[in-house]
């Protein structure tokens, strides 16, 4: 993992900071001492950020980003030195059923966050969190690269791809004012403990795991770019920490697993059953009215190794291990010790 003095003593805002990523990443800047803030709606019932009340945040506020000057008002407040923007509405089948709430958190949202931290007098850079989906997808086995056109033909890929349009003229706008870098981040489908979301492969397998039930799963022959949280993260941070450091990056970078390493839907599912003894493994769940969803969709992460020497530490195989191997260890008290244990473990991988 990227050396992380740099953070110590700054004062680090996250949106977002209530779900999944944004809870292993505050822990990772909280254990590098930085101050950390985050904005964000309340957490979900049963969420990770639930299991973990004594994560040492400086502080937490509790705020919808499509309330512009409830937000403007809580990042002047913070004034911080760098901003990660994680809040999003992020799953594909959710924004078939409620479009209009995606486009306003996806688009409005990123919109307020990157207008009010423009207008910090300690903000030094800005990295914004999108996905692998806002490319225009054509089934690329030669993986997207980060100028290749963007769009989206569902709610929440056409969303995020919005939004990184609107990250583009804020990039402009802060180059026609005090010039602060903001740098779109795009990664995977991310796996790791603590997930709750519905309707996500690794998620669902593992709540029919302690169900003990057959899981069902969606589209088993389609590829996704399947990575551990770490993974990203890390690469969130090497961009933090140059902004931190003063030097230049580029506009945004992909931060996806090696194009190898391409495993189907089943093969991720049977990976999750063969690390989980005694489950009733899995069926294909009755698509008869399911939404459309890519069936293939893969990231050339080139541009992050050559300038910030940065790649997967973990394979996909080794990032579903470490996942069931979380999940299995959880209790009510030790889900903070666990996100400490694995990012011991993953900052040791040379």
């Amino acid at each position: 993992m990227v050396d992380l003095n740099i953070y110590s003593g700054k004062r680090v805002l996250l949106t977002g900071h209530t779900g999944f990523k944004g809870t292993w990443l505050s822990q990772i800047l909280i254990e590098a001492g930085a101050e950390v803030y985050g904005v964000s709606l309340k957490p979900e019932k049963n969420s990770l950020f639930t299991l973990v009340p004594k994560l040492e945040l400086k502080k937490s506020v509790y705020l919808d980003i499509n309330n512009a000057k409830k937000l403007d008002k809580a990042i002047n407040k913070i004034d911080p030195h760098l901003v990660f923007h994680l809040a999003a509405q992020p799953l594909v089948r959710k924004s078939y059923k409620d479009p209009i709430e995606t486009f306003q958190t996806n688009v409005m949202g990123t919109v307020n966050t990157l207008d009010a931290s423009l207008k910090g007098s300690s903000i030094v850079g800005i990295v914004a969190i999108t996905t692998d989906k806002v490319y225009r997808n054509s089934e690329n086995l030669d993986g997207y690269q980060e100028e290749d056109p963007l769009g989206g033909t569902d709610p929440y890929s056409a969303s995020k791809s919005a939004s990184e349009m609107a990250i583009t003229a804020w990039q402009n706008i802060s180059e026609s004012r005090r010039g602060v870098p903001i740098v779109a981040a795009r990664s995977g489908n991310v796996i790791g403990g603590g997930d709750q979301a519905e309707d996500r492969l690794i998620p669902d397998l593992i709540r029919s795991f302690r169900n003990k039930t057959k899981a069902q799963i969606r589209n088993p022959n389609s590829i996704r770019p399947w990575q551990h949280v770490l993974d990203p993260l890390n690469g969130y941070l090497i961009v933090g920490s140059k902004l931190l450091n003063g030097k230049t990056t580029s506009k945004s970078y992909n931060f996806g697993p090696n194009l190898n390493s391409k495993l189907t839907v089943a093969q991720m599912a049977d990976e999750a059953c063969s690390n989980w003894p005694n489950n009733n493994g899995w069926e294909i769940q009755n698509q008869n009215n399911s939404f459309p969803e890519s069936k293939l969709l893969l990231l050339s992460s080139e541009r992050a190794k050559n300038e910030l020497g940065w790649e997967n530490k973990l394979s996909a195989k080794e990032a579903v291990k470490w996942t069931i191997e979380w999940e299995s260890n959880l209790d009510k008290n030790n889900a903070l010790d666990l996100i400490s244990s694995q990012i011991k473990k993953f900052k040791a991988i040379k």
